[in-house]
């Protein structure tokens, strides 16, 4: 019963004074865009400036706030964004709490929040210092179990295998979680009246928490109640609204993926309308919190039920305060010039922030998409398509040659059942395998790595990727051998799903450069002798990478054919794309150097409206 006429009487409110309420929570959102943006700008270039990295990642901007002044940066603006928040609610609950014939609006509840603004910033310092207290012990034991726990390998193999020790630590961070929610649900409970108290009774800060839990006590499960009702309405409204922007965006933004220009565009476009619906829901949240708070406090915690409007200073919402001299028309000017401030420091911070993508890309069996893979032609389109390195596969004949072909016979290319290590040179010159491509690929043939090698000398690179069917005689001396042969060592690199054959390769050649091939992550990946690590991009993550550069490593996804995980792959720092289509490539790096680090960032948001990454064999 208490419940139910708490939240009729505040929605009574709301709905008697939505209007300046509404424009009072606009107009506080533009003052944290206008004191917000220069701190997040100046953030970033201290964090540029201390990251000693020239070059960034597109995801390195998103998440910044992981290094330790990034932590440091974030509690800073966290702070300053609460202060704004508080005054907000000040000012909402000075418009519900004022009398009937009192003209309350806009200009009036900002003069009465700043009015109280010291005592006001002093209590949200006392109440962000006490939950630090309370959650850093917390966060402590988290960082220990982390430590002792999920160290040992990258994190992504405990997320794929979920091992015991991954199982045990979770459980664990479950139990602290909800330990510390406990704790945390008591205490903000406590402190519930603490806003009021200052504005309406003119307790100082200092005895606000004291005050306020000793009038909370016989109230505290109504309250927690009343409060649960209030957060499960505003995540479901704002979930609802999300899903339903998301929803439409997945119908239209699937469709616009053939250039990345377009996409960021039409991402552009249902951000903003994201932007518009959660302001909607935040402000509805906003008011409906100040009215709420408004109500318990008549209710549970002020004498007599009313407040006292003797006590309340409520002259100063009617009369100008002379220091602050607010007007309408002077609160407009501001609020029009300080976005304008914020929109160019904004712009300027984007600008001076260096995106570029150094990244190789690597045709994967050639210009597979196009030509017949594995083939000169192949390698030959590859390069027209201004590929750096072409990725090749190797094998040995019955007498000792070392050709370039992927499969272990000619069913998928040929219809022809023969094995490559029961086929001479001179039989496998006699398959045609270029007319399943097209018809004007009818006398390719297999090459042989010294054909392939001649071809692509001085035009690109080529990564050599030794294939194993059980018939290998001496495939990686022989290799090196005919490298040597072409003086290419500096051109070549070698990969290999066997571990065995990167080590055998360094022990021939410590000079070599040689790579892991990956289907899955498992185990400690990073400790191996490997140079390189060419990865299925579904299991490329930021967080694998940094810990591949961290060990020496370089990391390749593969095999990406289209624009948009291409673009992701480079935003989230991979050093190479393998890439049956060369020349998308090379037109996604075109493209993505004419976007700004804004426009950028939008293309992160492209998976969550549905543009699925597409990933092709290796």
């Amino acid at each position: 019963m208490f419940t139910n006429s708490m939240l009729a009487k505040t929605i009574g409110d709301i709905g008697r004074h939505w209007r300046i309420l509404f424009l009072t929570s606009l107009l506080y959102t533009v003052i944290a865009v206008m004191l917000l943006t220069p701190a997040v700008s100046l953030l970033l270039h201290v964090f540029i400036r201390f990251s000693g990295k020239s070059v960034l990642a597109d995801q390195d901007m998103l998440f910044f706030l992981l290094d330790p002044i990034g932590w440091i940066g974030l509690v800073m603006v966290g702070t300053f964004w609460l202060g704004i928040v508080v005054l907000g609610q000040a000012a909402q609950m000075a418009i519900l709490a004022a009398p009937d014939d009192t003209k309350t609006g806009v200009v009036e509840s900002l003069r009465f929040a700043m009015a109280h603004a010291w005592q006001i910033n002093q209590v949200t310092a006392r109440l962000i210092i006490r939950t630090a207290l309370l959650v850093v012990p917390f966060l402590g034991m988290a960082a220990i179990i982390y430590s002792l726990l999920l160290t040992k390998f990258d994190i992504n193999y405990y997320l794929q295998e979920k091992p015991p020790e991954f199982i045990l630590a979770v459980a664990v961070g479950i139990v602290l979680a909800i330990a510390l929610s406990i704790l945390l649900l008591r205490c903000f409970s406590s402190w519930v009246f603490a806003l009021p108290l200052v504005l309406f009774e003119d307790v100082p800060a200092r005895k606000t928490l004291q005050e306020s839990r000793s009038r909370v006590e016989g109230s505290r499960i109504r309250i927690i109640l009343l409060f649960a009702v209030w957060l499960v309405g505003g995540l479901g409204l704002s979930a609802v609204a999300t899903s339903l922007v998301i929803w439409l965006g997945r119908i239209i933004v699937p469709g616009t993926t053939s250039s990345l220009s377009v996409l960021v565009v039409v991402l552009g476009i249902f951000l903003m309308i994201w932007m518009i619906v959660h302001l909607l829901t935040s402000m509805i949240s906003s008011t409906t919190f100040s009215a709420l708070l408004l109500n318990l406090y008549r209710e549970v915690a002020c004498s007599g039920g009313e407040i006292d409007v003797s006590k309340l200073s409520l002259h100063s919402l009617a009369q100008p305060v002379p220091k602050l001299r607010i007007t309408g028309k002077r609160l407009v000017f501001g609020c029009l010039l300080g976005l304008a401030g914020a929109t160019a420091t904004g712009i300027l911070a984007m600008k001076s922030v260096r995106l570029d993508d150094d990244v190789t890309i690597i045709a994967h069996r050639g210009a597979s998409a196009t030509a017949p893979e594995n083939t000169l032609a192949s390698m030959r389109q590859a390069i027209t398509e201004q590929t750096d390195w072409v990725e090749i596969d190797i094998q040995e004949t019955s007498d000792d040659k070392i050709v370039v072909f992927h499969d272990s016979d000619f069913m998928k290319l040929a219809n022809v059942n023969l094995k490559i290590w029961e086929a001479t040179l001179d039989d496998l010159g006699k398959i045609d395998i270029g007319s399943h491509k097209s018809p004007e690929f009818k006398d390719e043939r297999v090459p042989t790595l010294d054909e392939l090698l001649t071809t692509c000398k001085g035009k690109a690179g080529v990564v050599i990727e030794l294939k194993y069917y059980g018939h290998d005689k001496n495939l990686e001396q022989r290799a090196l051998e005919i490298v040597d042969a072409h003086n290419m060592s500096s051109e070549v690199m070698y990969m290999s799903l066997n571990l065995d054959a990167i080590v055998k390769m360094k022990q021939l050649n410590p000079e070599c450069r040689a790579g892991l091939l990956l289907s899955v992550l498992s185990g400690d990946v990073q400790n191996t002798e490997a140079d390189f690590l060419a990865v299925n991009a579904l299991f490329v993550n930021r967080s694998f990478i940094q810990s591949a550069h961290a060990s020496g490593k370089d990391v390749y996804a593969w095999t990406v054919n289209d624009a948009v995980t291409m673009s992701r792959m480079i935003g989230i720092g991979v050093d190479g794309l393998i890439t049956d289509k060369p020349g998308l490539a090379r037109s996604v790096l075109a493209e993505r150097a004419k976007l700004n680090p804004a426009q950028r960032l939008l293309l992160e948001l492209s998976e969550a409206f549905g543009v699925v990454p597409v990933v092709t064999e290796q």
